[in-house]
């Protein structure tokens, strides 16, 4: 089974939709750090950035809020399950991911291994990253890489803008090869 792992971005782009689409499970990320000029509390569409500020301080994404009080997951996660059913995506197969001590790659490890997944979906620059390979295949776990073509790589409302909502679910769900 495919595991595939995202943190809780505000507006994901259609590539974290098509990965959402090919995995077995998918977890949503909460408790890791907040990226500053990341896009958990951003996104960007035709090149403009569109952002909600959130309070400063050095805490996990789950406590962490937008300066309305709202915790960044409470607006987020119900967003991305509503585009997920929107573009026809199960999100029975979503699971959110717990407080650990554990972080980077045997994280990665133990949501495969929680989850019931010998295969992590992930994209190839990944091992440059942060992702150690060597760990991965001593736990059983396959690394399969998601490459994007650049038909993809676009916001999910500019996709929405060329294809609809129809023409949209079908680039989520067209045929990938590993």
């Amino acid at each position: 089974m495919i595991m595939g792992i995202h943190q809780c971005n505000l507006i994901p782009w259609l590539p974290f939709f098509r990965k959402m689409h090919f995995s077995d499970k998918f977890c949503i990320m909460r408790f890791c750090q907040f990226e500053k000029n990341g896009w958990t509390n951003r996104f960007k569409v035709r090149d403009k950035w569109m952002t909600i500020p959130v309070k400063s301080a050095m805490e996990p994404i789950h406590y962490k809020e937008y300066v309305n009080g709202y915790r960044i997951g409470e607006v987020n996660i119900p967003l991305i399950y509503g585009f997920a059913r929107m573009l026809g995506i199960d999100t029975n197969k979503v699971v959110l991911d717990t407080e650990t001590f554990e972080s980077g790659t045997e994280r990665i490890i133990d949501i495969c291994k929680k989850n019931g997944c010998n295969q992590y979906l992930t994209n190839p620059e990944a091992e440059d990253k942060y992702l150690e390979s060597s760990k991965m295949e001593q736990a059983g776990i396959k690394i399969v890489e998601f490459k994007v073509s650049k038909d993809y790589n676009i916001s999910l409302f500019e996709a929405l803008e060329k294809w609809g909502i129809e023409g949209t679910s079908k680039m989520v769900r067209k045929k990938w090869t590993m």
